[in-house]
């Protein structure tokens, strides 16, 4: 009798979590605040910038009406510069367009199931993504869907989350863009008419603007070289680390750690030759790493 009551409290519980108010992500006065990594001279010369998003006023195209997404790099942004089109359907899709007289592109499908594959990006950057997982998170204390996603074809190359209101943990616009060269796009935070709504867990700011040097002295110690299944670190000088990642020979990130942890599990990662980078407050300690 037991078993039979908790089964249906847990099934309470589920239709409640996946039956909540829908949280729109396309509405006025919404903002992102998106880190962008840029990446020069074979993973030397990392520095990052950060861009601002912001949604405001009204356009029709073809019969649809769209918001205009404008952007600043400016930390208190006051030049706003216009940036594409954004529109969300009754279906929980969101479509971008880069200019009026181009055709739209779905950038997020908040509708989809598990095990559904979704097309997101334009013709020159597109990639089927696959809906791995889909959870629950408690964002503004509200309960919100969370889409767990990977690549169709290679789910250890990329990977990607969405969160109903919130947007990619890739940025606003940045769905899918696992193809960008020479760099990555993380959101830090988003804003609902200058509220913080979401702040990234992996960083400690919502603006940040660094040019940062490579370090060369041993002050972090990455061991075993070459790894099997984990990998150490030992901060002996104790610097503020702000991310940590792993990119292949052909400059292509394919993991990000959590940056308080001191080993990591890379017993999924195929065998081969990788750059391990972790980048702190004053510096970027970059290591080539062999996997067994």
């Amino acid at each position: 009798m037991k078993k039979v009551i908790s089964f249906f409290v847990f099934m309470i519980l589920t239709i409640n979590i996946f039956s909540q108010d829908y949280y729109p992500l396309i509405q006025e006065g919404n903002t992102w605040n998106v880190l962008v990594v840029y990446l020069k001279n074979m993973f030397l010369d990392t520095t990052y910038s950060t861009t601002t998003y912001k949604l405001t006023g009204d356009t029709i195209i073809d019969s649809k009406t769209y918001k205009k997404l404008y952007k600043s790099d400016e930390k208190y942004p006051v030049n706003w510069g216009f940036w594409r089109f954004m529109r969300e359907d009754t279906d929980k899709k969101v479509w971008l367009r880069h200019k009026s007289s181009e055709q739209e592109f779905l950038m997020y499908d908040f509708s989809v199931k598990v095990g559904d594959s979704v097309l997101v990006g334009d013709s020159n950057l597109e990639v089927y993504l696959h809906v791995d997982s889909i959870s629950d998170v408690v964002i503004n204390q509200s309960h919100r869907k969370q889409i767990w996603l990977s690549d169709k074809y290679d789910p250890h190359y990329y990977s990607e989350n969405w969160i109903e209101g919130v947007g990619s943990n890739k940025g606003i616009c940045w769905s899918g863009s696992m193809h960008v060269v020479g760099g990555w796009y993380r959101l830090l935070c988003m804003f609902e008419n200058e509220y913080p709504v979401y702040e990234n867990p992996y960083y400690e700011s919502c603006y940040m603007v660094t040019a940062i040097n490579e370090l060369e002295s041993p002050s972090i110690d990455i061991f075993p070289n070459p790894a099997k299944n984990l990998l150490f670190i030992k901060n002996r000088e104790k610097l503020a680390i702000t991310s940590i990642v792993l990119f292949n020979a052909n400059g292509q990130m394919i993991r990000a750690f959590d940056k308080m942890a001191k080993q990591f599990d890379i017993s999924d990662i195929l065998p081969g030759c990788y750059i391990f980078k972790i980048i702190t407050e004053t510096g970027v300690i970059t290591r080539k790493l062999a996997i067994n």
